[in-house]
């Protein structure tokens, strides 16, 4: 029979969440960015909700709303960099 070894765990909030206006803001802004967006949307998925523990791809449609704000996102960033090289050139 094998002995387990018990020890004392501790588990801690990522930096990128949602609990604070501004925190969310620059998770946000990082998403945008497409700064590490795939761990962020991973943790969102395994997330189930105050105070529990995360659960393994608990809500998988949440990748659909990552996928769609970074395509919404981008669509205006190459927008308003078009639109002003534009606007220099017609100058």
């Amino acid at each position: 029979m094998i002995e387990a070894e018990l020890s004392e765990r501790e588990w801690s909030q990522p930096f990128n969440r949602y609990d604070n206006i501004f925190i969310s803001m620059i998770t946000f802004f990082e998403i945008a960015t497409l700064e590490m967006w795939p761990d962020m949307m991973f943790a969102a998925i395994d997330a189930r909700g105050y105070d529990l523990t995360p659960r393994e791809k608990n809500s998988p449609f949440v990748s659909i709303l990552y996928v769609l704000y970074i395509f919404i996102v981008t669509f205006f960033i190459v927008n308003l960099f078009v639109s002003v090289i534009v606007d220099k050139f017609n100058e």
